[in-house]
């Protein structure tokens, strides 16, 4: 089990986010979706690879709905990212958890090449964009990947609030998740 960082003078210590522990039945849908897809997997690699030489360690994974395949993607990626020698951490967040992860900060210095994946949840519920919650769900990512399936709309708008925020969306992802029992069509 990982502990907090001892605090530093005059600020808490901030707890550790756990790393993303799929199940085995994900390792193998992770696999196949890893052989079936291998120029895409690399594409999105390379994307990532490229917005951390810009200076972007974190990035979130985000939607709008539960059931897009978030954490599918994180696994993936990290497991592409990792084949490539990369120093890949997978954080699970709720609201504003990238802020308290408990890595040490770069101080803005380019030699830490570590990649920050969070498995960020929902961060565009259905309705109106609420700027301040966008603001706190995002709190501490330096980029974004937005993620939905197919048998939903692109929402652009999602794109524009977050540059609003100064957060760079590095691309979407769509996936082919079937609509989860219960939704409606």
């Amino acid at each position: 089990e990982q502990s907090a960082p001892a605090a530093t003078p005059g600020q808490p210590a901030a707890p550790v986010c756990p790393t993303v522990q799929p199940d085995p039945g994900d390792a193998a849908l992770v696999a196949r979706l890893l052989a079936a897809g291998g120029s895409q997997w690399s594409a999105l690699a390379d994307e990532v690879e490229a917005a951390r030489l810009a200076g972007h360690r974190t990035i979130g994974i985000t939607g709008g709905e539960r059931g897009e395949g978030r954490t599918t993607l994180v696994a993936g990626l990290a497991h592409t990212l990792r084949g490539r020698g990369r120093d890949v951490v997978v954080l699970t967040a709720g609201p504003a958890a990238p802020a308290r992860t408990g890595l040490p900060s770069d101080g803005g210095r380019q030699h830490d090449k570590r990649i920050v994946l969070i498995d960020a949840g929902i961060w565009f519920p259905p309705g109106p964009i609420r700027r301040q919650r966008l603001m706190m769900a995002s709190l501490g990512c330096d980029a974004a990947i937005l993620v939905r399936r197919a048998d939903r709309t692109a929402a652009p708008a999602w794109a524009t609030a977050l540059a609003a925020l100064g957060v760079t969306v590095l691309g979407e992802v769509v996936t082919f998740a079937p609509a989860a029992a219960g939704d409606a069509a």
